[in-house]
């Protein structure tokens, strides 16, 4: 597994990743298993290492430095264990998941879900206007939205915004964190 260390090595690692197994790219990978895996639990690292920049400038500044999770799986439950996993892992603000019941009865959830996660930091009504983001923002740190999916993607959209404003957003395996979980209990 490759050493990520700076902004530049994480980019190009999920940007590779994204380039090769975006399932909308329609790029036949001609690379045996052990290469995908070995490129595989890269991800965890350069994931790890965007979230750390975002959080660095959202503590300096709480309007800045945002990692946005959008959560494809298959169930809620697989839904709900992602965001736990990927919270946990990345030490991301932890809010209220939204969209599982109405007026505290349960929805039926069978099938697909979606679950909108920001890490992003509360606005002053000020700073609402300016941004043009509306409602959005003004949501807490860490709050998330669960709704029904119909799509056939499953993993994680990640998107971190940091202060050089460059679009980062890339198509990530839901189950990354677990995956370096088990290499690392290996290695024990």
């Amino acid at each position: 597994m490759a050493t990520i260390n700076s902004l530049d090595d994480a980019t190009s690692i999920l940007s590779e990743w994204d380039r090769l197994y975006n399932p909308d790219n329609n790029v036949e990978s001609a690379q045996d298993d052990n290469v995908i895996q070995e490129k595989r639990l890269s991800l965890a690292p350069a994931v790890r290492l965007l979230s750390e920049m975002a959080t660095q400038e959202r503590n300096a500044d709480s309007t800045q430095g945002r990692c946005m999770l959008g959560i494809c799986a298959s169930s809620a439950e697989e839904g709900v264990a992602t965001l736990k996993s990927w919270v946990t892992a990345l030490n991301l603000p932890r809010g209220l998941l939204h969209g599982m019941d109405k007026d505290g009865v349960p929805l039926d959830l069978s099938g697909g879900v979606y679950i909108k996660y920001n890490s992003g930091g509360v606005y002053t009504f000020g700073d609402i206007r300016k941004s043009g983001m509306g409602f959005d923002a003004l949501w807490k740190p860490g709050d998330a939205l669960l709704e029904p999916y119909d799509g056939t993607y499953r993993g994680v959209y990640f998107q971190v915004e940091l202060q050089d404003e460059v679009f980062r957003q890339y198509l990530v395996p839901l189950e990354i964190f677990e995956e370096e979980e088990k290499k690392e209990g290996k290695q024990s």
